[in-house]
């Protein structure tokens, strides 16, 4: 099944562990990117357990469930975000959601694609690991994401999921994005080891995306269930996602609107790149 609809991008953003920061990042990468001119489409697809409402202090009436029940449409279930991005909220509590049957799953991605021909960006954020849902929205994706920490565990299960997204798409193009780095060199050095291992063992490259500062900032956000890049705008970690927007629209040969806001971001993180 073809991602892209009319031009639309579809990127998933996954990861092989949970607890890595994958939800917060969309969340904050989708505005970013509103930020600069685009239209964005959120879609959760952590089925049985959303929380990208809740991350967000959002309330939604429906979800992909009344969807699926065909008590609603996606369009009927849309909220709207913060900073103009638009979002698809899922279910939480509901086993059924977290393993969804072929035909479900159809469904679903036949509706997003029709959605997505109105946005110039789809953001997924996939569940965590390497379940049937997750592999089934990484590969329906035009790029994939991938957030590890430098933990050994993070890394050897985002190792594991590219394995996998690889098997069922060779080809696909993946990034990564090393969280909650003590210092950008310690960041690099993850993402540098894992593009050599992935290069050696699977035959396909993963580029670095960039990496996030571990940042006090994040959480404090997440409390107020606000997005950090609005809170903080000038904290390391907004800086950081700025810079991550750029280099995926760069990797995509994607046109920027403006590089004044990159420009800062590296100027406001040079004592974190440094380190």
């Amino acid at each position: 099944m073809t991602a892209r609809t009319n031009g639309s991008k579809i990127l998933t953003v996954a990861s092989g562990k949970g607890g890595v920061g994958k939800t917060n990042i969309t969340a904050n990468l989708a505005i970013t990117l509103s930020n600069r001119g685009e239209r964005v489409l959120v879609f959760d697809a952590d089925m049985g357990l959303a929380n990208m409402d809740v991350l967000l202090g959002l309330t939604p009436r429906f979800s992909m469930r009344h969807v699926l029940n065909a008590s609603r449409s996606l369009d009927e279930i849309l909220i709207p975000g913060p900073c103009g991005i638009t979002i698809v909220p899922a279910s939480s509590g509901f086993a059924e959601m977290a393993n969804l049957s072929m035909q479900s799953y159809t469904t679903l991605v036949q509706a997003l694609q029709r959605l997505a021909s109105r946005y110039d960006r789809v953001l997924i954020d996939a569940p965590a690991g390497i379940g049937t849902n997750a592999i089934r929205f990484s590969t329906f994706a035009d790029e994939l994401v991938v957030v590890t920490t430098p933990e050994p565990t993070s890394i050897t299960d985002a190792y594991a999921l590219v394995k996998v997204a690889l098997r069922e798409k060779p080809g696909l193009p993946i990034h990564l994005i090393v969280n909650m780095a003590e210092t950008s060199s310690e960041a690099r050095r993850v993402a540098e080891a894992f593009s050599e291992i992935t290069t050696r063992f699977l035959g396909s490259s993963v580029t670095s995306a960039g990496g996030l500062p571990y940042d006090h900032s994040i959480p404090q956000a997440v409390r107020c269930q606000q997005p950090f890049v609005t809170m903080y705008p000038d904290s390391c970690a907004s800086n950081a996602v700025r810079c991550i927007s750029h280099r995926l629209n760069r990797d995509a040969g994607a046109t920027v609107r403006s590089n004044a806001p990159v420009v800062e971001a590296t100027n406001r993180i040079t004592s974190w790149l440094d380190a």
